[in-house]
C-alpha cells in the first residue's frame, strides 16, 4: 500500500496533543493540587501572599500547559517534516518519506494501534508514532490497512 499525505497543521497538532496527553494528564493533576493548598492557605491566613500564588499558579499550570505543550512541540518541528510525505506499507516495513527526511519502522516493533476519528496513530512505544490519515485513503485502503494491521498483531 502506498500513500501521498499533504502537510496538515491541524493533523500535527492534534498528533502532539495525542503523544502528550500522558505528560499533560500528570501535570494537570499536580496544579490542581498546588490550586487546592494555595485554597486551604488562604482560608486559614487570608493574608498569605504564598496561598494565592499557588491559587493562581496551580489554575495556570492546570488550563494553560496543553497549549503551551503544543505550541512549543509545533516550533520544535524540523523544516524537513514539514511537507507533505509518501507511505509505504509493506510486509517488513511502514516507510515514511518527507521530501528531505525519511524514517521508516519494522512491522516487528509494533506497540498498538490507536484509532481516533480523523487518523490510526501507528505506535512504536509510548512516544513514536507513524499517523495514517484517514481523509486521504479510499474505504477500500482503509478495509485493506485494517486487515494489514490486523494480519501483523
Amino acid at each position: 500500500m502506498s500513500l501521498e499525505v499533504p502537510h496538515d497543521v491541524h493533523r500535527l497538532r492534534c498528533t502532539i496533543r495525542f503523544l502528550s496527553r500522558p505528560y499533560v494528564l500528570l501535570t494537570r493533576i499536580l496544579g490542581g493540587v498546588l490550586a487546592f493548598l494555595g485554597v486551604v492557605l488562604v482560608v486559614l491566613d487570608t493574608s498569605s501572599a504564598v496561598g494565592y500564588a499557588a491559587v493562581v499558579g496551580g489554575l495556570a499550570v492546570v488550563f494553560a500547559i496543553e497549549p503551551i505543550m503544543v505550541a512549543v512541540g509545533m516550533r520544535a518541528q524540523a523544516a524537513a517534516i514539514q511537507h507533505g510525505y509518501h507511505l509505504t506499507l509493506d510486509d517488513e516495513w511502514l516507510h515514511i518519506a518527507y521530501p528531505l527526511a525519511e524514517s521508516r519502522c519494522r512491522w516487528a516493533g509494533l506497540d498498538r494501534v490507536v484509532e481516533t476519528p480523523e487518523v490510526r496513530y501507528v505506535m512504536f512505544g509510548k512516544a513514536q508514532a507513524m499517523v495514517v490519515p484517514k481523509d486521504v485513503m479510499t474505504p477500500e485502503q482503509q478495509a485493506e490497512f485494517a486487515a494489514f494491521v490486523a494480519a501483523r498483531r
